[in-house]
Formats: structure tokens, sequence, C-alpha cells
């Protein structure tokens, strides 16, 4: 009786610590892959380089601010007064603060560069705080497109308008987990956008995505990138 109360020990402390380590390293390498397989969205614009997702506060401190200009109508078949509404939706009444798990879109401005971007408050647990001050929330979308400002846009080292959709179901295979979306709006000449295509990845509580916009000349002329938690 003993004995076999002996081997019951030794088992308990000479394998039950292999499991859990066993079973923690699992974990370590899972969340290890999850990291290599998150993409990093930047894009460069006249030589300025920005990255989605980005803390404001982090955006700030490399020369970009808040512009006090509107921002811009970009999407096809979204009507202003919904865009509108969207710009402020999430904003406490002061106007300083985002609701938990809300967005407002804003203008960024540096050197003469102007971003469209989405402003998130990602705090979604129970015990969050309801609101968070607009410099502490995160930059999680960007949009620009050319103009007589933006003279050169590169999306991971390629000049936009070199853009194909051949370029970019090369260049984002289906086999890496990349989901290909292109919508055609040639049957709606008025938003001077013939194909909008989308490629998307989800990654662990992340959807990464980027949309690229292509004139009804078929060249690429604005994108916009997201790099947004899911579960808000």
């Amino acid at each position: 009786m003993r004995k076999r109360f002996l081997i019951v020990v030794i088992y308990f402390i000479l394998f039950i610590p292999i499991i859990v380590v066993g079973a923690n390293n699992s974990r370590v390498i899972s969340e290890d892959m999850e990291e290599k397989n998150k993409m990093k969205l930047e894009v460069e614009i006249n030589d300025i380089y920005f990255s989605v997702p980005s803390t404001l506060k982090e955006v700030i401190t490399k020369g970009w601010k808040i512009s006090d200009r509107e921002p811009y109508f970009l999407k096809p078949l979204i009507g202003e007064d919904y865009y509108e509404m969207r710009t402020n939706w999430s904003l406490s009444k002061d106007k300083k603060s985002i609701a938990k798990g809300g967005r407002i879109i804003r203008l960024l401005e540096k050197d003469g560069v102007l971003l469209e971007v989405t402003i998130a408050n990602q705090n979604i647990d129970e015990d969050d705080e309801p609101f968070q001050k607009i410099e502490e929330g995160i930059v999680d979308s960007m949009v620009v497109f050319y103009d007589k400002t933006h003279s050169s846009i590169k999306l991971n080292g390629i000049e936009l308008k070199e853009l194909t959709p051949d370029i970019i179901l090369k260049n984002y295979p289906v086999n890496e987990g990349w989901e290909h979306i292109p919508t055609n709006y040639r049957n709606h000449p008025e938003f001077e956008t013939s194909l909008e295509y989308t490629v998307m990845k989800i990654v662990g509580n992340s959807e990464e995505s980027i949309t690229i916009y292509f004139d009804l000349d078929n060249r690429a002329y604005k994108v916009e990138i997201l790099n947004q938690v899911t579960s808000i």
C-alpha cells in the first residue's frame, strides 16, 4: 500500500510539472505564431510613414496633429448624413472623450499631408470607464488618396498607382489566409470608382484589411487600411 502511494506521489512530482510546462510552451508557441501571422500594415505618403494600428499619443509624438478640417466623404454608396453622424457618434457631451467600444473619424495633418483616420476606444470590459480621452485612443484605420498634396503613396513599398488586381492577388495570396473581396461600381460612374478591391485576414481577435479603390480608368487612386479588434 505504501509502495503504491509512493508511486503516485513520485508521478505527480515528476510528470505534472512537465505537463504544465508543456501546456504553457504550447500556448507561448501559439501566441508567437499568431504574432508572426500579424502583418504590419504600413503606408508611406510623400516619404512619411504611417502604421496601423498606432496609439494617438504615438502619432502625435511623431509630429501629427488633429486637423480642424472636416473629414473627407470617401466611401461610395454611403450618404453624407450617415458619414457626418459616424464622425462624432461616440463622443462624450463635452466632445473630449470616446465612449467605451466607440470610434470617431478625424483628419490628421503633418507637413501638408492629410490622413482620414478612425480613433477607437478599445476598452470594452465591464470594469472599464465609460469614456476615454481622445488622446488615449487607438488609430485603427486610415484613408489617403492622390491629390496635389499627396503625390506619392506607397503600400508595402509599392507605389499605389502601379497596383492592379493581379498584383494584389499575388502579393496577398489566398493560401496565406487572405480573403479577396472585389466590388464593381462600373454601373455607378457618379462615384468615380470602377472597382473597390478589399483583401482581409482574421488573426486572433484582430481584423486586418486593405481596400484599394480604382478610378474609371482602372488606376488605383485611394487606399484604406484597417487593423481593428473584432470584438469591438
